[in-house]
């Protein structure tokens, strides 16, 4: 016996009350600075703007727009510090794979970029405890619950919002030069795509089944190349920028020299998958009818 397709309105708030209640399900690890809790918490926070906005083609509300104001400045500030700790990680890493055991390196290349982390942290949990921050966390509660739609097929409407997500993506990749800044808006428009594609599959597996998991999977692909391209161009900068300081300070520089170079490396392989990988976006996108 045919099931009952739920209502593209139903999928809708399903969609953003989910995406709602991890934001908050997360906040307090992040917080807390648990292990990865401001990682996961941020990723959340920009998982819920990603489909609020993707939505915003179906259903326009000023309450979607009011949230996602909202959102933008904590994710902003989310995102400071969980650069400074990705940046740490990844010199750490880089330090290990090369065999370098230099305590000026350490110090310049993750100590203090442990530090910045946790000074960034502190803002965070101040921030938390604003009247701003409050008022965020009253829309995050009350997001979806008033978006409207008409009667149009579940199926029919995030097909075709996939399609348009997607075709976002193609056109990014047309205009992109290679610049980091052309590149980022290959990864946004990525990472939208991904979010969008794994919440419909999330709200309903039998919707649209395989196809949106392929475009979410392709998207992904996608998204996770350009973040790892361009996570490995800033610790090849910032690896330059410190060797300058370290031979002013008279200590060695070759450790800086070593991790610049396997960051780009690095970089360059990721950004060589990127066009087979953007073929796949299309290809998944195609199925989608």
């Amino acid at each position: 016996m045919p099931r009952d397709i739920p209502s593209a309105q139903t999928i809708a708030r399903r969609i953003v009350q989910t995406a709602s209640a991890d934001v908050e399900s997360t906040e307090a690890a992040a917080l807390a600075d648990a292990p990865d809790g401001l990682h996961e918490h941020r990723t959340v926070v920009r998982r819920l703007r990603s489909v609020t906005t993707a939505l915003r083609r179906i259903s326009p509300t000023a309450q979607t727009r009011e949230l996602n104001a909202a959102l933008k400045s904590w994710g902003q500030l989310l995102g400071e510090a969980r650069d400074a700790e990705v940046r740490a990680q990844r010199a750490e890493d880089a330090l290990s794979e090369r065999g370098i055991d230099d305590a000026d390196a350490r110090r310049r290349l993750v100590g203090d970029e442990r530090a910045a982390y946790r000074h960034v942290h502190d803002r965070v949990v101040a921030a938390h405890a604003t009247e701003e921050s409050r008022a965020r966390t009253q829309l995050v509660r009350e997001a979806g619950l008033r978006l409207e739609l008409d009667d149009a097929k579940a199926k029919k409407v995030f097909r075709r919002l996939l399609r348009k997500e997607a075709d976002r993506v193609s056109r990014a990749a047309r205009r992109s030069d290679g610049s980091m800044e052309r590149l980022h808006d290959v990864r946004k428009a990525a990472r939208r795509l991904r979010y969008l594609a794994e919440a419909v599959d999330r709200a309903d597996p039998e919707l649209l089944g395989g196809d949106a998991r392929r475009v979410g999977r392709s998207a992904k692909r996608v998204h996770k190349l350009l973040g790892d391209h361009r996570d490995d161009i800033l610790l090849a900068e910032r690896a330059t920028a410190l060797h300058r300081r370290a031979f002013t300070a008279q200590e060695d520089t070759r450790p800086y020299d070593a991790v610049a170079a396997l960051a780009a490396e690095r970089a360059e392989a990721h950004l060589r998958d990127v066009p087979k990988a953007l073929k796949k976006v299309k290809k998944a996108a195609k199925r989608l009818g």
